[in-house]
């Protein structure tokens, strides 16, 4: 059965027929950065077993590593699928799919985010698994922390910010929305005062994109690497952050996972953080 895949603002589309020989979910620093959540999961294809059907013009590429340029829609910021360097291999976000395999490993766990807790019984490495023969990857450390305020910035570093006011409250969010924003199998967003996030470099380098439908669901997203940054809601007074795109501890956990009866096929929930069908109780 083709199984389709497609970005949140739906431009760029994709499909395969077979099940992808690799499902990892990686927490690597750069994933993280990428898709502003905890981690992502990725599929692997060989190169004929999965088709671009839609948008390939308004795919755009940043290369993050020796060995990966990663794509991205240029209208609404989500990972899409892209090739290894030879092309012989390509790299499907699951996040854009509602159904499909489940996860075979977390890699790079070494990296796991301090404010996500890495439960569930798949097997770990601080790599990729070595019978994949894939080559690892590192990221910069950010630095020195800067006393009084939390650091983030976008995979390409063109975006600098600072949360200043504490965070009132963290949420794993599995809403179709987040789930193709983030192309992941969630979104981690902390919330603070609209006043709490200051950018100190490349607010000229953000862009928006609001889902034509949402009263306020929109992402933003660095120009040059895709990355999701905080969004300022002026409506509301509040600043959304994706967790992923910080540098330091936040001094916050997620609470809780919400519209969980929109949750990928494929992704199972573990712990013991509660879980609710719609928005938190």
């Amino acid at each position: 059965m083709t199984n389709k895949g497609h970005c949140l603002c739906g431009v760029v589309t994709w499909e395969f027929d077979t099940e992808p020989f690799y499902a990892f979910n990686c927490h690597c620093t750069m994933c993280q950065k990428a898709h502003g959540t905890a981690f992502g999961t990725y599929w692997f294809f060989k190169a004929d077993q999965i088709r671009i059907t839609g948008g390939d013009d308004l795919i755009v590429g940043y290369r993050s590593s020796d060995v990966l340029v990663r794509t991205s829609c240029d209208v609404c910021g989500s990972v899409v699928p892209y090739p290894s360097d030879d092309a012989s291999i390509w790299i499907a976000p699951a996040g854009c799919h509602d159904d499909g395999r489940g996860s075979d490993y977390d890699i790079f766990i070494a990296d796991n985010a301090p404010w996500h807790d890495l439960t569930g019984h798949l097997p770990r490495c601080d790599a990729y698994p070595e019978e994949s023969g894939i080559p690892s990857v590192s990221f910069d450390p950010p630095g020195e922390p800067v006393e009084g305020v939390v650091r983030g910035s976008c995979l390409c570093g063109t975006v600098r910010y600072h949360v200043t006011k504490p965070m009132t409250v963290a949420h794993y969010c599995h809403c179709s929305r987040c789930r193709h924003g983030r192309a992941a199998a969630h979104a981690s967003n902390g919330f603070t005062s609209l006043d709490g996030v200051t950018f100190l470099q490349g607010e000229d380098n953000l862009r928006e994109y609001k889902v034509p439908d949402a009263t306020f669901f929109t992402q933003v997203f660095c120009k040059t690497c895709s990355s999701p940054m905080p969004r300022l809601d002026e409506g509301r007074g509040v600043a959304i952050v994706p967790l992923g795109g910080l540098d330091d501890d936040p001094g916050i956990k997620p609470v809780d996972h919400i519209f969980v009866d929109s949750m990928a096929g494929w992704h199972e929930i573990t712990g013991d953080l509660p879980c609710f069908p719609e928005g938190p109780g």
